[in-house]
């Protein structure tokens, strides 16, 4: 095993839940045949739909029903595959036979036509014969998501991923060119200058606590010794990506806020007020505003990912903002230590000193059952799926690496894009 893999194997946090078993009822296409209507059970707030093996762009999610790009006018005749799943296990995963038209059933046998159309769908030659019956590819996919739809799901989400990445990156360095081109210098020229060189060092605790982690891969090498390397590398993996990807943030009047208005950075946040990994960042958000002396100024938006006891906090703690009390309610819900239930949401109210008839008649009518779900897809349309997930005035931000403090990795941030701005001609 090489040292990255054992960083992100020993960097894993697993959140235990509960697992909810995923029934897909109906798949209705559209009268013009380029949408389809999923209903069911238990598909959450960021699905991931398939059609024989192929991934389906979300064009709408809201309670049991899914709406999703599929152009099933031009697609010929036959039964086909179609999964929701919200995670790798068989109880988050469910599947659905689609019948599309006619499909020939004489004796048992696929038809020439069938199976050529098989064969392009699948994009590959015959996967073997046994006597008049041709064996595709997509016969092979369709039995194989029956047979372990666990693991299907799982290869068929890391190929989308990995092409997905790939192909931003693409058009990620066809831009870079574009711009480059228009402005007379050269991609690697404007990289340069719109990622300015790193400045601000790894803390040591960071260092310290990669190499701790190491274990016996470090094979009887010194701190000291390897220092110069770990730091290197984790200075490296938060590289250019920062820079590619720009966005016009949505401003509604559900955001919280904390900072100047006028501030030089905005560092917008998509959190989930009852997980742990949210709960750490949360300490260093009033120590990051106060570091930078206006500089700054921080967007708070829910990303509620972990089930109803996520969405009932986001939605307690909008009610708290509709009395201009966000932030000692945030406060009181997520800093001290211990789960996140019912009585926390309620115990908070009184911390925060919100009107309780106010505060109760909002939660119990779920007022702001919207707002959330607005933010929920505006995360998914940032790509980010994650809480917390970060962007820095429209930019997106990478995963932090595991080993920097959530204010080291804040502050490093904020420094790296004050810099940029003051690299800027």
């Amino acid at each position: 095993m090489n040292i990255a893999a054992s960083i992100l194997l020993t960097a894993a946090v697993l959140f235990a839940q509960q697992p909810r078993q995923v029934v897909v009822a109906s798949a209705v296409p559209d009268a013009a045949g380029d949408r389809l209507t999923i209903t069911g059970e238990n598909f959450g707030f960021l699905p991931f739909v398939t059609l024989n093996l192929v991934p389906l762009t979300i064009d709408a999610v809201g309670g049991n029903r899914i709406v999703a790009v599929a152009p099933t006018r031009s697609m010929p005749s036959g039964t086909y595959v179609l999964t929701v799943s919200y995670g790798p296990s068989t109880e988050e995963t469910g599947s659905f036979q689609l019948v599309l038209g006619a499909p020939d059933s004489s004796a048992g046998h696929t038809s020439p036509a069938a199976v050529a159309a098989s064969i392009a769908i699948a994009g590959g030659e015959p996967a073997a014969k046994v006597g008049d019956r041709i064996i595709t590819l997509a016969d092979v996919d369709r039995e194989w998501q029956r047979r372990d739809p666990a693991s299907y799901l799982g290869l068929t989400r890391q190929l989308y991923d990995n092409r997905r990445r790939v192909l931003d990156a693409m058009v990620a360095d066809e831009l870079l060119a574009r711009e480059a081109a228009a402005r007379g210098t050269t991609a690697e020229a404007l990289l340069k200058e719109e990622i300015p060189k790193r400045i601000i060092t790894m803390p040591e605790s960071a260092v310290v606590s990669l190499y701790q982690s190491l274990g016996d891969l470090t094979r009887g090498a010194t701190l000291d010794e390897m220092k110069p390397a770990l730091r290197a590398w984790l200075e490296r993996i938060s590289e250019p990506e920062v820079a590619k990807m720009n966005y016009e943030v949505d401003r509604t009047p559900q955001d919280a806020a904390l900072g100047s208005e006028n501030a030089a950075v905005v560092l917008v946040v998509f959190g989930d007020l009852a997980s742990a990994s949210y709960a750490r960042y949360a300490h260093a958000f009033t120590r990051v505003t106060e570091a930078f002396d206006g500089r700054v100024r921080l967007v708070f938006k829910h990303l509620p990912l972990l089930g109803p006891g996520s969405i009932a906090a986001a939605e307690a703690a909008q009610c708290a903002n509709a009395q201009g009390r966000f932030w000692p309610y945030h406060d009181a819900v997520v800093l001290p230590p211990g789960a996140v239930d019912a009585a926390r949401l309620k115990q908070a109210a009184a911390d925060a000193g919100l009107n309780r008839a106010a505060f109760d008649s909002c939660v119990e009518q779920r007022q702001h059952q919207a707002a959330i779900k607005q933010t929920i897809d505006e995360a998914a349309r940032y790509g980010i799926t994650r809480a917390p997930g970060f962007l820095i005035n429209g930019r997106l931000v990478p995963g932090p690496p595991p080993f920097l403090p959530p204010f080291d990795f804040l502050k490093r941030v904020v420094e790296e894009e004050l810099s940029r701005q003051t690299r800027k001609p």
